[in-house]
């Protein structure tokens, strides 16, 4: 079992990443967090912060009721915490995702300008490309 020492230990442990974690969250993602979310963070991390405070100055009988109270707070913080980056990882890939779909119309509206500048060329190609892979297919079996 913990020591009293080791458990107010590892909850400063874990309130200093908390804290590091929500100002970087701050600092760079302020834009996809929407307002309600980032105070409700804010109140937590204080939350987390006096119930460490109250467990660092509990006397010794009282140590195990507010252990669990601080316990309770700070896995309050890290489910935020979680639900915030699952928030912003799915805006993250929704971002690249649209990148991606319009790099990838831009790349066939180029094909499309290759080809009407040069329909015979092209028609060439497609059937060499296709003669090839029957080749390829048929040598195959």
């Amino acid at each position: 079992m913990p020591t009293n020492d080791l458990v107010i230990r590892n909850l400063g442990d874990k309130l200093d990443k908390y804290r590091s974690i929500i100002n970087d969250l701050s600092n760079s993602a302020s834009e996809n967090l929407n307002p309600k979310k980032a105070k409700n963070l804010q109140k937590l991390l204080i939350d987390a912060e006096n119930a460490y405070g109250k467990l660092k100055n509990a006397a010794s009988d009282d140590f195990e009721d507010v252990k669990d109270a601080a316990h309770e707070v700070f896995d309050n913080l890290k489910d935020e915490l979680k639900d915030i980056s699952k928030m912003i990882s799915a805006d993250t890939l929704k971002e690249k995702g649209e990148d991606l779909v319009h790099y990838g119309q831009d790349k066939l509206d180029e094909l499309e300008d290759r080809i009407a500048e040069r329909p015979l060329a092209a028609v060439l190609l497609a059937f060499g490309a296709g003669l090839l892979l029957s080749n390829l297919l048929r040598g195959s079996k």
